[in-house]
């Protein structure tokens, strides 16, 4: 993903909320449930203070060009990808994005797979064509649940919270 106050702000927020709702899945005895309970409460209150942290958005300037059905990506990385699609007899799209600060984020979709390269990392998982977002490490095929993170063709993460007032 690309390297932004947002992006990190983000990333914090989903891991504290993470963290939340791991709490409470770990199923800890009876004699542990008001210990649990003053956990929950600083970890919930930590998370709105959190949240009312939120950074201005980012505000790079992009240009999204039309996916290119059959197109050829600028990354090395990526066109390996395509290479081995080429050879698997499968059809892909490429989407590039970049930013009037000089970022580039570019993504293969093959199908419901997508491969993408933001801020000089590299993800992979399910594609999300109506929304056009990468779901990260998601794989439904093999029944891989991702990592919970998902990225929009501009290498934003996508977040909103699921903290309950």
């Amino acid at each position: 993903m690309l390297k932004s106050a947002m992006n990190d702000w983000a990333l914090k927020a989903i891991q504290l909320e993470t963290a939340l709702m791991a709490l409470d899945e770990v199923g800890l005895p009876s004699n542990m449930k008001g210990l649990q309970d003053k956990a929950e409460e600083a970890l919930t209150e930590l998370v709105r203070g959190w949240l009312a942290q939120k950074p201005k958005p980012d505000e790079r300037k992009w240009k999204v060009e039309p996916a290119k059905e059959g197109g050829s990506p600028q990354d090395e990385e990526l066109a390996e990808i395509v290479s081995s699609l080429k050879e698997d007899g499968e059809e892909w799209s490429v989407y590039r994005a970049t930013s009037d600060k000089g970022d580039t984020v570019e993504t293969v979709v093959s199908a419901d797979r997508a491969w993408m390269t933001a801020g000089g990392d590299y993800y992979s998982g399910q594609w999300d064509e109506e929304a056009q977002q990468l779901d990260v490490g998601r794989d439904d095929e093999e029944g891989e649940l991702g990592t919970g993170l998902i990225l929009t063709l501009k290498g934003e993460l996508v977040y909103e919270s699921q903290l309950e007032d």
